[in-house]
């Protein structure tokens, strides 16, 4: 029990806060609805999931040997947002939905650097549990299950917002909102 508390209290933060997929995820749930980015949400989750038992399985040694790899998703993730980012800019009036699919859930995460920081932290903290199979597996499986928590209600709080997609004014400052905010997530990525 007091191991889940702990847990809880350690990942609620990388889960639940601002970062490139809660933002896209809030914009997506805004244009195109929440059942419509189920798939995203799973390509996302099913990909942090695989990057959790990889990490807990050794891959964050090969960050290590090789900082190059790291600072490669870093750009690369920062530049998968500016396209993000353009997508949101140019939605027309006809077409408000974002067409994003399981695929480009999972690409969202393997490109996502603040989810290597999150694996490579949680074993850093629980490297009693990460010792083994069965641990790496259960500090997988509870960190997916937070981050889909958290993916989820980013992109519910998105949808909730859909209604007010009819008003031309509404529409361009979400546009122009969303694509500001992915801007400066990848700004952040390549900066920080």
């Amino acid at each position: 029990m007091e191991f889940l508390l702990l847990f809880t209290a350690f990942i609620i933060p990388f889960a639940w806060t601002p970062g490139p997929i809660n933002v896209t995820l809030a914009a997506v749930g805004t244009a195109s609805g929440f059942s419509k980015a189920l798939p995203l949400i799973l390509g996302i989750n099913v990909a942090f999931l695989l990057q959790a038992i990889a990490m807990g399985l050794g891959l964050g040694k090969l960050f290590a040997l090789y900082p190059l790899l790291y600072e490669i998703i870093r750009y690369t993730g920062a530049l998968y947002l500016l396209y993000l980012a353009y997508k949101m800019l140019t939605l027309r009036i006809g077409s408000r939905e974002i067409q994003l699919h399981f695929w480009n859930g999972m690409l969202l995460s393997l490109l996502n650097p603040k989810v290597y920081m999150t694996h490579i932290v949680m074993y850093a903290q629980f490297t009693l549990e990460g010792q083994t199979l069965s641990g790496v597996l259960l500090l997988s499986l509870l960190a997916t299950g937070f981050f889909f928590i958290g993916n989820s209600g980013w992109c519910l709080f998105g949808a909730t917002l859909r209604r007010f997609m009819e008003n031309e004014v509404f529409f361009r400052l979400y546009k122009y909102f969303f694509a500001l905010l992915l801007m400066g997530v990848a700004g952040y990525l390549v900066w920080s």
